[in-house]
């Protein structure tokens, strides 16, 4: 029996260890937020309008941009690899290397638009129909040629994103 009793005393103390925290251990906590994903940059001869977001919104672009007078280098070009994806990409920042709008089938979401102000962009809010959302960083309004006609040609009046 004193074997028995000696592996019980075992199973006892590891019990016992395994219910225990050590002092200064804490678990790990997530604390990492998602890099801007990796959207496919047209090359700058076929940059024209970019636009990235939600794939429901297809249509509504694709009306919009067939009503559109573009030219080559202000066509509208949607890249729709979803709505929290085009978020990502929109946020990241201001200039050539990021998209212009950003479509969606939500409106944008409060930590979206921190994000977005963290990089100094200020954005207009376009709302197309139910459930149809247009957001255009007002920079390229201004810099970035066609974007401002594209969206006169809605004939939708939009409104300044304000903070969360």
């Amino acid at each position: 029996m004193p074997s028995l009793s000696k592996g019980l005393a075992i199973v006892a103390v590891a019990a016992a260890l395994a219910g225990c925290q050590f002092p200064g251990f804490q678990s790990p906590q997530q604390t990492a937020t998602l890099p801007p994903p990796t959207v496919p940059k047209p090359p700058p001869e076929e940059r024209g309008i970019w636009i990235v977001g939600s794939p429901s919104m297809r249509g509504a672009v694709g009306t919009a941009a067939s009503r559109f007078n573009s030219t080559p280098d202000t066509q509208p070009r949607l890249v729709a690899e979803g709505t929290n994806s085009g978020f990502r990409s929109f946020c990241a920042g201001v200039g050539l290397e990021h998209p212009d709008m950003v479509v969606s089938d939500r409106r944008i979401g409060a930590e979206e638009q921190k994000r977005c102000r963290a990089k100094g962009i200020t954005m207009t809010e376009y709302e197309l129909g139910p459930k149809q959302f247009v957001y255009v960083k007002d920079a390229h309004m201004m810099t970035i040629p066609g974007v401002r006609d594209f969206t006169d040609s809605w004939g939708v009046k939009g409104k300044p994103v304000r903070g969360a």
